[in-house]
């Protein structure tokens, strides 16, 4: 993105980044390439860097977001637990567990939600990794999310304790932006990693 044509406010660069986004994949077909490069990547990683015993926050990708899904199959695989969100009112984010088999049904945001008990919002401060779905993030670590204010919200609860692997923003390699690109708020938290399905970029003050 060209930052002298840097969009003035988060709307105008959601529209932007959701444009290009839709016709990068209408251009470029591979999702099978990139699912592998996410197992790969993002699979590998959570399980190099949490206990076997290890609690996971995830989240199950839209058909338009980086398909994250077998590298969540995998880290299920090796005995960890994944927990993804369930939307309640007033941008709160619940969290049930998941697993490839579990029930789903589909929120009224279009997102898919497991069937299953509920572990209430703090189950995403206390877990171990935290995957962040983002339609952009930039190299000072502000995230450009979706407009619905769910992970601010919970983000704002996660102790600010620097841990370079445990917040982990996910989207597009292209979707990486120049410092200072995404417009940003007092609430705004920063993330501490990047992944994109050419590899992981650490952000903010960390090398």
């Amino acid at each position: 993105m060209n930052d002298s044509c840097a969009p003035r406010s988060k709307s105008d660069l959601r529209v932007r980044l959701l444009d290009a986004r839709a016709h990068r994949q209408a251009s470029a077909p591979g999702a099978e390439s990139v699912s592998e490069a996410f197992r790969r990547l993002l699979g590998e990683h959570i399980i190099r860097h949490t206990p076997s015993e290890a609690t996971v926050c995830a989240y199950l990708p839209t058909s338009g977001e980086p398909p994250i899904e077998s590298a969540l199959e995998e880290v299920h695989a090796s005995g960890r637990r994944v927990l993804v969100p369930v939307t309640r009112p007033g941008r709160l984010l619940d969290w049930t567990a998941w697993t490839p088999t579990v029930d789903v049904v589909e929120s009224r945001f279009g997102i898919r939600e497991p069937v299953g008990p509920r572990y209430g919002p703090d189950a995403f401060v206390r877990a171990d990794l935290r995957l962040i779905p983002a339609l952009a993030v930039d190299r000072s670590g502000f995230r450009l999310g979706y407009g619905g204010g769910f992970y601010d919200a919970a983000l704002s609860a996660v102790p600010s304790v620097p841990r370079p692997t445990a917040n982990v923003g996910v989207c597009f390699a292209a979707e990486v932006l120049e410092a200072g690109s995404v417009p940003t708020e007092p609430h705004d938290a920063r993330l501490d990693l990047v992944c994109t399905e050419r590899g992981f970029t650490r952000i903010g003050n960390w090398p």
